[in-house]
């Protein structure tokens, strides 16, 4: 029984250990979502799905608002449209992650319709309150097993090897797997048309999260500045969002004017960034987007 004991134990140390030195070393590699819980609570965030997970760098915006009164570093708390609609559970989980001692942080909220939608549940309630971000209680360990224990579905170890895509400590997801000829770009493209077209005739417009949106923005305002920013997309996906809620941008006005925030609205019919699907702006194009934010932001922000 004693050598039982013992053999036990010692296959569970080494399995452990195997386990938590993939995910220290590894970890961005192998879950899109992980390194957002192995890292300390942050002061300026970036919020939102995989538009702004893959299209805001927060090295960028580090760089440019080095040596001002922004207390740094940015982080991305973003995620991806299956798991992020603004409500009740993704403020509970931004309290987790907020250092609530900031008093001059940044906090981009990215928003479109489809972050602002019932996806076939009732008004009021949230379907994706069982999922990460928001089944997590700690969200500020390393290694984080409650993450391994509750969302190990969400690991691909493949990606160990892969290395086609990597969540960076600062949140940001690098998407390497780029289409390199027209064909495939189209291919993509297509696919996020028919997806966002099914959308549009299954998802219906949500007051309940325009106004949890609106509740999260005052309540960002007491640690620092907040901006609305809706991302540029391509002409095609533009065109969908637009018959599916055209009075989108007069509804966050509302808001932004409600709480004496800005919205920065990138989202115009002709998209000067390239994306790689019509959704996504890629990594290169990324910097580019992210440096005219950064500016866009400088702008506005109290003398």
């Amino acid at each position: 029984m004693k050598k039982f004991l013992y053999k036990s134990i010692l296959f569970f140390a080494v399995v452990t250990t195997i386990i938590t030195s993939v995910l220290v070393f590894y970890g961005g590699y192998v879950d899109y979502f992980y390194n957002k819980f192995t890292t300390p609570k942050a002061s300026s965030m970036i919020f939102g799905d995989s538009r702004s997970l893959q299209g805001i760098q927060p090295r960028i915006i580090n760089a440019h608002f080095e040596g001002s009164d922004i207390e740094l570093p940015m982080f991305n708390y973003s995620f991806t449209l299956g798991q992020i609609a603004y409500g009740k559970p993704y403020l509970n989980s931004i309290k987790k992650k907020l250092d609530t001692t900031t008093t001059n942080g940044l906090f981009i909220i990215t928003v479109h319709p489809f972050t602002l939608s019932n996806r076939g549940d009732k008004e009021g309630t949230y379907f994706e309150k069982d999922m990460p971000p928001y089944n997590m209680e700690y969200v500020n360990s390393n290694p984080n097993y409650e993450y391994l224990i509750k969302n190990w579905n969400f690991f691909h170890f493949r990606g160990i090897f892969r290395q086609s895509s990597n969540t960076h400590k600062d949140g940001w997801m690098e998407e390497k797997n780029l289409p390199k000829d027209t064909r495939l770009l189209n291919q993509w493209k297509n696919g996020q048309i028919s997806l966002y077209t099914r959308y549009s005739k299954t998802w219906t417009k949500s007051n309940t999260r325009l106004n949890d949106l609106n509740e999260l923005a005052n309540y960002l305002k007491n640690f620092g500045q907040v901006f609305l920013v809706r991302l540029p997309i391509d002409k095609e996906l533009f065109e969908i969002e637009n018959r599916y809620w055209p009075s989108f941008n007069e509804e966050i006005l509302k808001i932004t004017n409600k709480e004496s925030i800005n919205y920065l609205n990138f989202c115009k019919e002709e998209n000067f960034f390239k994306t790689y699907d019509g959704i996504h702006i890629d990594k290169f194009s990324g910097v580019e987007f992210t440096k005219i934010l950064s500016d866009s932001i400088q702008h506005h922000l109290p003398k």
